[in-house]
């Protein structure tokens, strides 16, 4: 799916969140993680949404799921749900990620789609653990991030979002983390899900990976 389909969701928001929007799209392969969300999955909820662009994306090429984005901070919810435009089954949530796992579940689906990289490695097996406990018997658990090889990959990922989180300033964190795809496998299949990787950076200068677990019935 082309740009130009989601382009008119963020008509007349502000130059930044456009151009976030567009590089976003540019930058990740949004589409191929959005294909791994498995048929039959009703409602998919996005932990660290920002301004909703795979959220959006998701809901453009699947459109009888329900998704839900979730953030933290108020300006990138507010630019958001400003691309809701009146669509029905797509909404944006405005929490922190723990209080919403905690108070909403349990879920067909959770999808971190790279949010954890922000938190230190501790913390994000926290959440991985925290997410899926919150699914349901055969949920799913969708993990994007970004890795730590190729090392020049590596590289022009932490000087990227160098730019994004101490520059620019649109994306916040404490730091900038990357681990081995292992390490997220690992963390999954000790909250018990099984765990399928996939490689995703074959044509992008960024080191993209992706995961899928299930939960056991």
């Amino acid at each position: 799916m082309p740009y130009r389909d989601l382009a008119p969701l963020y008509a007349g928001l502000p130059l930044a969140t456009r151009v976030y929007a567009r590089v976003r799209y540019a930058t990740a392969p949004l589409e191929r993680v959005a294909a791994l969300v498995p048929a039959g999955v009703g409602r998919v909820v996005e932990l660290g949404c920002s301004a909703g662009v795979f959220a959006n994306l998701l809901k453009v090429r699947r459109p009888a799921l329900e998704v839900v984005g979730v953030d933290a901070d108020e300006n990138k919810i507010r630019a958001a749900r400003a691309t809701v435009r009146g669509r029905e089954g797509i909404s944006f949530v405005r929490a922190d990620a723990r209080d919403y796992l905690a108070a909403n579940g349990p879920f067909d689906a959770v999808a971190f789609v790279d949010m954890l990289y922000l938190l230190p490695p501790v913390q994000q097996d926290e959440m991985i653990g925290r997410a899926a406990a919150s699914l349901k018997a055969s949920g799913w658990l969708l993990v994007k991030e970004m890795t730590d090889k190729p090392a020049w990959k590596r590289r022009w990922c932490l000087f990227q979002e160098w730019l994004a989180v101490r520059v620019v300033g649109f994306t916040a964190g404490a730091g900038i983390y990357l681990r081995p795809g292992a390490a997220y496998r690992e963390a999954m299949e000790a909250a018990g899900l099984a765990v399928e990787t996939f490689t995703l950076d074959r044509g992008y200068p960024h080191p993209h990976v992706a995961l899928l677990g299930r939960k056991g019935e």
